[in-house]
């Protein structure tokens, strides 16, 4: 059995992890008044509501399918698994795939919902999945970055949603960045959600993919980058 295959049955055992990936994201999208009604976070764009719950999801479940990562390093089966003829970069990249793709499909089943309930553009669905892809990808690796901060999961698993609250609170998740004073409004910057807020909002405001949502896919890039190269061999043994 491959580390990938291994990675994903092991993501899907957890009943809370099966909700939140699989379930959660087809449930909202089928919450008419979320896409359609006042929205909130998005500079009053158009279905906030959905969208900012829709990314809170979307972290949620990239921490819960990935940490299998945080098992292998505290029960020492990284090292065993390292010894082996496997290298850190099939490692890291396979459990990176293992946690992704269920996401991804998702957010593709929640584009082609979106056009066909609610009448999104051709434009808004791609932006969409776009978007939310980077964001997946983002925010898996953000999460192997945070396990490899605590060699227990009692640590992490209680600071997890501390980072969570921040997101949405700091990221314009709950209401836009604007309201904040002076500077603060900048400081949600520091975390990948924020782009996904601004890339969408530009495309919800605007009606096309313009700089600003393309800036945001390059943060969120950049993000996941970083995230991995922390990740790395001497932080995860």
């Amino acid at each position: 059995m491959t580390i990938f295959r291994f990675a994903l049955l092991r993501g899907t055992r957890n009943p809370l992890t099966l909700l939140c990936t699989y379930i959660l994201p087809i449930v909202l999208i089928l919450i008419r008044p979320l896409w359609t009604g006042i929205a909130f976070g998005f500079g009053g764009g158009v279905g906030g509501g959905g969208f900012s719950l829709l990314i809170i999801v979307t972290m949620s479940s990239a921490y819960l399918m990935s940490l299998s990562i945080l098992t292998d390093k505290a029960d020492g089966a990284v090292i065993r698994i390292l010894a082996a003829p496997v290298t850190m970069r099939r490692y890291l990249t396979e459990n990176l795939a293992a946690c992704a793709m269920p996401l991804l499909v998702q957010m593709a089943i929640t584009s082609i919902l979106g056009h066909v309930l609610y009448s999104w553009s051709m434009t808004l669905s791609i932006a969409v999945f776009l978007c939310y892809t980077v964001l997946t990808l983002a925010s898996v690796t953000m999460a192997f970055a945070w396990h490899c901060l605590f060699k227990n999961k009692e640590g992490n698993t209680v600071g997890f949603p501390m980072i969570l609250f921040l997101t949405a609170f700091l990221g314009g998740l709950t209401f836009p960045v604007e309201a904040f004073p002076g500077p603060l409004q900048y400081v949600g910057a520091i975390f990948p959600a924020y782009w996904a807020v601004r890339g969408i909002g530009s495309v919800l405001e605007a009606g096309v993919m313009n700089g600003a949502f393309w800036l945001g896919i390059a943060a969120m890039l950049l993000f996941a980058v970083a995230y991995l190269l922390y990740g790395g061999k001497r932080r995860i043994v």
